[in-house]
């Protein structure tokens, strides 16, 4: 090879590959090719399995390092109840086992994580392996250090070098937290401690270290031996740390190595945040609205090239319907809501992919990528498998014997069976695992499309294997300038996979990275950057990664057909840093750190921020009932009873000043703000205080009676009464002109009490008073029947007369209504109605003459439209419709059905959801949750299996399913009903929109170039734990341009919390932005000056 020696570093020619390609992008290699036959073999016993020791079928791990410095990747397998195995690579795809004269074979004892590293420094990798397996006296039953003695062999040194550790260790990841040169190191163990043992959900037993010493462990390196310094440093030493996964990177952009872990079971995981003076931070509750459970292998790396570190964690959620139904089982609301309280966080039974904005805060969009649901998957493994510029997603699956099967825990290992068992004698426990389910899956690998779009290519790309598949590496072992991929798996063979990419097409760069002048040679935690024309690409050298696995130190950048790169920036550990420019690709080059960091003048780049928070005076926070609809109804997906609270604003005490009202929940009165001096201030209102039962859901200032001056109406909503509470009456209170709210003694013209959701008032009849549309949003105690919606018409003294019937009898039946608006859509000179509802496409009531008569304006899209606003977003002079809807970032596709009847005939309705698949519908609640609600189908679903096959006409007779009302959806997307002379056209807003629900937007030009712009808010927190809620909006704005809206412009406001509303008033003579939050304070924002 030829090399050419520049200031710092080492450029290395490689010959670009020639071979010819297959057509799958991965291939896989036969032992008879390779020589690698690697098995890892468990077989259990009646004294040895995984009801002994729980961590049976966990399995093994894989190093990709090169041993031997000849330039090509070697590999190890660490073995359980089989020896470890090292494989020396040849080349040309021939791999010799050297297993038994390198003495790296680890005979006896359970290995798990494998990790090549440089620990002497010596520029030789030797190997460190983690010991796992049921707890034994034996004196070598520990983690094992194998030193590379440069010849072949390896010397296990750990007792000499203090990483001689005892207990379930999991895996270690070796970096420099600390920057003093030399490498420490976090050793992740899985607790002793039992589970469901009914001492699980105890408060702060993670501050409680470990009696036995047990748990993870923070290891100094001080002069080559490692200390302890794990309580010290403000890492957890616990007996709940059930740790699978350690994760490293810089998460937080400072340039410090920061350690995220996931934590399988009831333990939340931990993001432990450097604080660049040997300690750590733990603020996973800080960075991140929602975790995995069940929490297995991770990895962190850029997913959407803007240099930030995404995180995707692996659970245990089947990736089909059928089979989620017979493995998967979910916590109950009560459960969920105890785990929170005692500090467990928000954790939910499926992957997790965390997308990193930079600013403090990680957004949780797995479920809008479709990687949340990959069946029993133990790591995951995030580069770029074809070279196109783009981190792609692998995850490897399956469980040899599946402890979870539902119908095997029920009928086969049930105490009065194992009891029978017992009885006669025979070897219980194999018994039961004899007939435990074993099926094999499919690895998954996920296609990046960009925008955190994937596509499953598993099949196509070569992955159709079924498999048992733990631990997984990456790394160019033919040195064609591609990743191949490394997986082993338990009871049969492992996989290694040779990568396809046509490399003469999809290029690459490669960088070997050295520190030779101390301790870290090679350069762990080094940041690499490049750049060509408006593309970035990065990526962090942290080889630990996955499940019990580590790749090769090597930096690999695919960058598609690009043969230059404008620039590439290296950030070493020690602070310094190089950059060069004209890089060709297709090569590898090798860099050396330099021995001092350079003085050079960091450029910070600042994002700028439109709005920034303002100082807040008005020191409100709004307060939700503890209401739960699940106890009412309980197949219900979420609750709707935090819809609220109700916002109305407008100068009521005639100072010129706009006044405000927030309503109340249940037994909250709602709050009057009244301007004074300037000022913005509560008032006590009797009135208010009278009405403080009732759900205040949706208000308006107008002037009712006529005498100028703005009187307010409060609507009555919620689910937390009876059909016949008077809680449920609307409410208006008339201004004595001065401020001072007086309830009506005039009745509203209601017949029955309703659960309302929103009031609009307009003059539909042009007589020069103020009339009211009232949307109903639900029957109180069952949704899904059929709601109305009320025109109330002002006879202009505040005395109404309900004219539906007579001017929009359509209303009497229109559905659940979410939201509407008074607007004169046609421009004839009066107002036409519009209006959303839950299950239904947008209405539009076009007004002739007073009479409002529905039009076929809006595309039959039916959603879960949840709020209206209106604007002219494409400055064509006429307005447009921004609806905000369920969004993406959802386990609830198009197609999803809702049958409501009363399925059992017992007087009581329930809401059946169903998926659509091959075209029928399959409901998708948990069986158990089913036969409670209908104990009716426990006869036919005597077993899970039965029900997961089953779809709703099957489970019900052609004669009940007809007298269902069945509710469709088709749309979830939040977007824009562009105003074509009054027939409107839908456009999805960007994907960033369809993260969360929508409730909340606001338009105006915030940048001044003309186009309005939108700031959207919402979040839905209060939804089943099998589904998991909504949190990743924390306030948003999309900039408007030429073309609308797309992902290029927008900025990301980290407002936590369910916002309800935004708008824009004036607070002590200065613009200022409201976001009013469900069940949290009231915020505001101003413009950045």
């Amino acid at each position: 090879m030829k090399k050419l020696v520049l200031p710092f570093f080492v450029l290395t020619l490689v010959l670009s590959c020639t071979r010819e390609k297959n057509q799958t992008l991965f291939e896989k290699v036969e032992a008879e090719e390779s020589g690698i036959d690697f098995r890892n073999q468990l077989d259990y016993t009646e004294e040895l399995n995984p009801y002994t020791y729980r961590n049976f079928f966990n399995g093994g791990g894989v190093a990709l390092g090169d041993i031997n410095n000849d330039g090509l990747l070697d590999i190890f397998f660490s073995g359980n109840m089989v020896e470890n195995k090292l494989y020396l690579n040849k080349g040309n795809w021939q791999f010799k086992d050297i297993t038994r004269e390198s003495g790296t074979g680890g005979s006896k004892f359970w290995a798990t994580g494998a990790t090549f590293v440089d620990i002497n420094a010596d520029g030789w990798l030797d190997l460190y392996v983690c010991i796992s397996g049921p707890p034994s006296d034996e004196p070598g039953r520990k983690n094992q250090l194998f030193i590379n003695q440069k010849d072949g062999t390896f010397k296990e040194s750990a007792e000499q070098f203090g990483l001689d550790f005892k207990g379930l260790a999991v895996h270690a990841a070796f970096f420099d937290y600390d920057k003093d040169g030399d490498l420490d190191c976090y050793l992740l163990t899985n607790s002793f401690r039992g589970v469901g043992i009914g001492q699980d959900i105890v408060e702060n037993q993670r501050e409680i270290p470990s009696a036995d010493n047990a748990g993870n462990k923070l290891l100094r390196n001080d002069d080559g031996k490692f200390v302890d310094v794990t309580s010290q440093a403000g890492i957890y030493n616990s007996d709940i740390g059930f740790g699978l996964g350690i994760t490293l990177s810089d998460y937080n952009q400072d340039s410090w190595p920061d350690i995220f872990v996931s934590n399988d079971f009831f333990e939340k995981d931990y993001l432990y945040l450097n604080n660049q003076d040997g300690t750590f931070s733990e603020q996973s509750e800080d960075y991140f609205e929602s975790l995995s459970m069940g929490s297995m292998g991770a990895d962190a790396s850029d997913l959407n090239n803007d240099g930030l570190p995404e995180i995707m964690v692996t659970e245990m959620l089947p990736a089909t319907l059928p089979r989620r139904k017979t493995k998967a089982t979910y916590e109950s609301w009560d459960k969920y809501s105890l785990n929170t309280s005692k500090g467990y966080y928000h954790q939910y039974p499926r992957n997790v992919l965390q997308r990193n904005l930079g600013n403090g805060q990680f957004l949780e969009i797995g479920r809008l990528a479709g990687v949340s649901a990959t069946e029993w998957s133990w790591g995951t493994l995030i580069f770029d498998t074809n070279n196109d510029g783009l981190n792609d997603i692998f995850v490897s699956n399956g469980i040899y014997k599946d402890l979870l099967d539902r119908d095997y825990l029920n009928y086969m290992a049930n105490e009065a069976r194992i009891r029978s068992m017992i009885q006669n004698d025979e070897d219980v426990i194999t018994s039961l695992i004899d007939v435990m389910p074993s099926k094999p899956v499919v690895n998954a690998l996920f296609k990046n499309e960009g925008a955190f779009q994937f596509e499953n290519i598993s099949e196509s790309a070569g992955l159709q294997e079924e498999s048992f598949s733990n631990g997984s590496a990456y790394g160019d072992l033919d040195n064609d300038g591609d990743l191949d991929l490394v997986v082993n798996n338990v009871n049969m063979p492992a996989f290694v996979y040779r990568n396809n990419t046509d490399t003469t097409a999809n290029r690459s760069l490669q960088i070997e990275l050295q520190a030779n002048s101390n301790q870290n040679t090679k350069a762990i935690g080094t940041f690499v950057q490049a750049w060509a024309n408006d593309q970035h690409y990065s990526a962090y050298n942290f080889p630990s990664r996955g499940f019990q696995s580590s790749v090769d130190p090597k930096i690999h950048l695919g960058v598609g057909s690009l043969n230059t790169l404008d620039s590439i920036r290296i950030t070493w550990p020690n602070g310094s840093k190089t950059t060069l420019e004209n890089i060709r690709t297709n090569q590898l080059l090798t860099l050396i750190q330099p021995e001092k960091p350079q003085q050079t003048l960091e450029i910070i780049k600042t994002t700028q921020q439109t709005l920034i928070q303002a100082s807040n005076r008005l020191q409100y926070k709004h307060e939700e009932n503890l209401f739960v609809d699940f106890d009412r109804e309980r197949l219900l997906l979420e609750m709707f009873q935090n819809e609220g609270p109700a916002l109305a604003i407008s100068d009521i005490n005639g100072d010129g000043i706009n006044d405000m009202f927030i309503g109340g929940s249940k037994d909250i009165a709602g709050t009057l703000f009244l301007s004074k001096n300037g000022e913005l201030k509560p008032v006590k209102s009797a009135a208010l205080e009278a009405d403080r039962i009732s759900e205040d859901v949706s208000a308006v200032f107008f002037d009712a009676d006529g005498d100028g001056d703005q009187d307010l109406y409060v609507s009555s909503g919620g689910r937390a009464f009876s059909r016949s509470s008077s809680a449920l009456m609307d409410r208006l209170y008339i201004n004595d002109g001065k401020g001072q709210l007086i309830k009506s003694q005039s009745a509203l013209p209601f017949t029955n009490y309703y659960s309302n959701s929103t009031v609009s008032a307009g003059d539909f009849d042009n007589d020069g008073d103020t009339d009211l549309f009232i949307g109903e949003r639900f029957d109180a105690f069952t949704y899904g029947e059929s709601g109305r919606a009320f025109i109330f018409q002002n006879d202009g003294t505040g005395e109404f007369t309900d004219v539906t019937d007579k001017v929009a009898p359509e209303l009497m039946e229109i559905g659940m209504v979410t939201s509407s608006s008074w607007v004169d859509i046609d421009g004839d000179g009066d107002l036409d109605l519009v209006i959303s509802g839950d299950w239904m496409a947008l209405q539009l009531f076009e007004n002739n003459n007073g009479r409002l008569q529905k039009q076929e304006a809006f595309p039959n899209l039916n959603g879960w439209w949840h709020t209206l606003h209106l604007s002219d977003v494409d400055n064509d002079g006429d307005l447009d419709i921004i609806a905000g809807n369920h969004g993406e970032n959802t386990f609830l596709k198009p197609g999803t059905r809702m049958y409501v009847s009363d399925f059992d005939q017992n007087g009581t309705k329930e809401q059946i959801y169903c998926e659509k698949i091959d075209g029928k519908y399959y409901p998708i609640v948990d069986k158990d949750e089913l036969i409670k609600q209908i104990p009716s189908l426990k006869k036919q679903l005597v077993y899970f299996e039965d029900y997961a096959n089953k779809s709703i006409d099957e489970l019900f007779s052609p004669e009940v399913l007809s007298k269902a009302r069945v509710f469709e959806m088709n749309e979830r997307r939040s977007g824009i009903f562009y105003n074509q002379k009054g027939q409107f056209n839908f456009k999805p807003l960007p994907k960033e929109a369809q993260y969360s629900p929508i409730y909340a937007v606001h338009s105006e030009d915030l940048n001044g170039d003309g186009f309005q712009d939108l700031i959207l808010g919402g979040n839905q927190y209060l939804v089943k734990p099998q589904f998991g809620r909504y949190d990743a909006l924390k306030g948003l704005i999309l900039f408007g341009s030429q073309t609308g809206f797309s992902s290029d412009k927008l900025e990301f406001l980290n407002i936590d919390g369910q916002i309800r509303h935004i708008k824009k008033t004036t607070i002590e003579g200065k613009e200022k932005y409201l976001f009013v939050i469900n069940n949290g304070p009231l915020l505001t924002y101003e413009k950045k000056d």
